[in-house]
């Protein structure tokens, strides 16, 4: 680049593909429409196209320190929910004199169980940075009991509209697609393996017992778990899963897609759409299915935008119930049009004029670079460069 961008983001992009990836990436394109010159560090993969993205996940440790001291960028934006990334926000903002941001999406973040070294530690840092974007209110109110002046604390939801390029059905895989054809209704949910209070945080052993219940009335039913990221430490809890669905005949019913890639095309191919989670944020796949009118059901571990259908967390009497309710319809779930509400375009406007608040816009003579799937779906680095 001939010149030093305005804003850094130090965050993550796809693949893999997850609510914060997908997040940086259609933040990306709004950017470039704005031409506000940024760079992207990626620390949770090897994808880079050496003009916006560069990864930094082979050496972050050492990335970290050296951008501590030599980063020179005026405004820095922080995605990453490692408490070592909001101790260098603080760093840069109070000794480097940085305009440092902050993003916490998940309540979890910041509930340390009463640990207070890293209560204490993140106390300090998240009280010594410039702004923090909230992704709902729960977390706000935690960052204020924390000590947080009130007056940098910004809840936004993390929701971006998708671009056209998310809805290619070309990308859903064909074994997917299949799947996807042959199964009515079909019920979508994604994550990954975590746990929380030693519970399953996605609620995948939910969704087994609920395809073990629903089978007799819905035979041909389907059950798709989209996974953000999968690790072979997991394999044997997946395999105790998959265990128990074949001993109750419900193997056929039920597809673990651990390769990744996007989620929203399935989305858009399902009936309903299931966030069974213990904790969680404000979760960028609600908004999605919001956008596309997809029926939503979803536990009441937090506070969920209007148009959720929840249920009792970890109630999975609850759970059949509200499902076998939305299903009551020959298994056909009532469906909106896709559409983004005015809330939301309000939304994506405050939280681009906080990120470009301090950037100047590039000179026309300046390229935009836009990082788009190419027509046979992701490269090997996940980023098509066009100029």
């Amino acid at each position: 680049m001939d010149r030093i961008p305005d804003l850094a983001i130090l965050g993550s992009y796809p693949p893999p593909f997850g609510g914060v990836t997908i997040h940086t990436r259609r933040l990306c394109k709004l950017l470039d429409e704005r031409r506000i010159d940024y760079i992207v560090f990626n620390a949770a993969s090897d994808a880079e196209n050496g003009k916006r993205i560069f990864s930094v996940f082979r050496h972050r440790r050492r990335w970290l320190l050296r951008y501590a001291l030599f980063g020179d960028h005026p405004v820095v934006y922080i995605m990453s929910p490692r408490l070592m990334s909001w101790l260098l926000g603080a760093f840069l903002d109070r000794v480097r004199g940085k305009k440092v941001i902050l993003r916490i999406q998940n309540s979890r973040l910041i509930d340390w169980n009463g640990n207070f070294l890293l209560t204490s530690l993140s106390r300090f840092s998240l009280c010594r940075v410039s702004e923090i974007i909230a992704v709902n209110r729960e977390i706000g109110r935690k960052l204020v009991d924390l000590g947080v002046d009130e007056g940098k604390v910004h809840v936004l939801p993390g929701f971006l509209p998708p671009v056209s390029q998310d809805l290619e059905e070309e990308k859903i895989r064909p074994e997917i697609r299949q799947f996807l054809e042959h199964r009515r209704p079909v019920i979508a949910a994604n994550g990954k393996i975590s746990f929380y209070r030693n519970t399953d945080l996605y609620g995948l052993d939910q969704l087994v017992d609920l395809a073990i219940e629903l089978k007799p009335a819905f035979p041909d039913l389907g059950i798709i778990f989209c996974f953000s990221e999968f690790s072979e430490k997991d394999r044997d809890y997946l395999d105790g899963l998959s265990a128990r669905a074949a001993a109750n005949g419900v193997s056929g019913n039920i597809f673990f897609n651990l390769e990744g890639g996007p989620f929203l095309p399935v989305l858009a191919k399902s009936d309903l759409f299931l966030r069974p989670t213990t904790t969680d944020g404000d979760a960028n796949s609600i908004r999605e299915a919001l956008y596309l009118g997809v029926p939503i059901i979803a536990s009441d571990a937090v506070g969920r935008p209007r148009g959720v259908t929840l249920f009792e967390s970890r109630n999975f009497s609850a759970l059949l119930e509200t499902v076998r309710s939305c299903l009551s319809n020959g298994g056909k779930a009532t469906r909106r049009a896709a559409s983004v509400d005015d809330e939301t375009r309000d939304t994506v406007e405050q939280y681009l004029e906080l990120l470009c608040r301090n950037a100047k816009p590039l000179p026309i003579s300046n390229p935009i670079y836009s990082y788009q799937p190419g027509r046979d779906g992701y490269g090997k680095d996940g980023i098509e460069k066009n100029q």
